[in-house]
């Protein structure tokens, strides 16, 4: 069932991607002559009054449109004999806008999901009791106890323990707690914890657990506030693994992914949206990495094609399409080494 639902959201994520090329495509007059959900043999099609073929392939693993012109990329063609109505002929400015689309649809399903959880189901939140106290951590060392309640960190007020992590951005943290009824402030250094390279203060949480329903505007604007946050805590995560050598413990590829819906369908249809909302935000910032044959390369590509007037040496074109075969299969290669014999 896992398998099926994984495949379900992939094929619904290459959908939108795909959706919003075409849309950019169609808005800016180049002609789509194939949408294709899947490589290979093609299952079933239809092609609609402006003679756009849709269609589903056996390999349901990716999906293109294929924009009239785009297939010439990689050859240099004189400009009495591009089209209208293909992507050579529009501006490198509408070319780019195209190849931003996909992205920018997997970004904004994932904005509306996470809206359509919070307005609908709401979010559960553990209350900002301490539960437990771990030996020997800062928290032990500082005298935080359980059944302190965690009022405000660094300046930020706390409502729920989630939150707790949210305001810590660096290794001193000032605290404010009550404890039988009375108002008590610490200050002190946290330590790294090697295994999540995330500053830890050694605390738990209880059981005691709310589910908070936002309102319209509330769902609204948290939903917005969540992905650059969400991009900004990746960065900011990926920038630390890397100061402290644990960058390759950290990728995951299929088989990680895997064990992560695992986890999260446990919580059925609302585990499934999160599950979708963390790919689509994946999908649409990893097709933008400047690697050659996703969209950021594609836009490098062009940029430097436009500075050349539309004539790049063939040396170039053939060295983009090898590198960007290599560094795309060496990824696929390392992450899932690392989730079959390291995690």
């Amino acid at each position: 069932m896992i398998y099926l639902n994984l495949l379900i959201i992939f094929i619904i994520l290459i959908f939108i991607h795909e959706l919003g090329h075409y849309i950019a495509a169609r808005f800016f007059g180049a002609k789509v002559t194939d949408f294709s959900i899947g490589f290979g043999k093609t299952l079933f099609s239809y092609t609609d009054k402006n003679q756009t073929k849709w269609k589903f392939s056996i390999l349901p693993l990716g999906g293109y449109v294929k924009i009239k012109g785009l297939e010439n990329i990689f050859q240099n063609v004189e400009n009495d004999n591009i089209d209208d109505n293909s992507f050579q002929s529009l501006t490198l400015i509408k070319q780019i806008i195209i190849l931003l689309a996909g992205s920018l649809f997997n970004i904004i399903s994932a904005w509306l999901c996470l809206f359509f959880i919070l307005f609908f189901f709401g979010i559960i939140s553990f209350s900002s009791e301490i539960g437990k106290v771990l030996d020997n951590s800062p928290a032990e060392i500082n005298d935080l106890r359980v059944g302190d309640i965690i009022t405000e960190v660094n300046g930020y007020k706390i409502n729920s323990f989630d939150e707790i992590s949210n305001a810590i951005n660096n290794s001193f943290i000032s605290i404010q707690i009550i404890r039988n009824n009375n108002i008590i402030n610490k200050q002190f250094e946290l330590e790294i914890n090697n295994e999540t390279n995330r500053y830890f203060i050694g605390i738990g949480s209880t059981n005691n657990t709310n589910i908070e329903k936002y309102s319209f505007n509330k769902s609204f604007l948290q939903s917005i506030y969540f992905v650059p946050n969400y991009y900004i805590a990746t960065f900011d995560y990926l920038v630390k693994s890397i100061n402290n050598n644990t960058l390759t413990n950290e990728l995951s590829g299929p088989i990680g992914i895997v064990k992560m819906a695992d986890q999260l369908m446990l919580d059925k249809i609302k585990g499934i949206l999160f599950l979708f909302i963390m790919i689509s935000l994946f999908v649409a910032i990893f097709n933008l990495f400047p690697i050659p044959l996703l969209d950021g390369g594609h836009i490098i590509y062009f940029t430097l094609r436009s500075m050349f007037s539309n004539a790049l040496p063939q040396v170039v074109t053939r060295l983009y399409i090898v590198i960007g075969i290599s560094i795309i299969s060496f990824l696929f290669i390392l992450v899932t080494i690392n989730d079959i014999f390291y995690k």
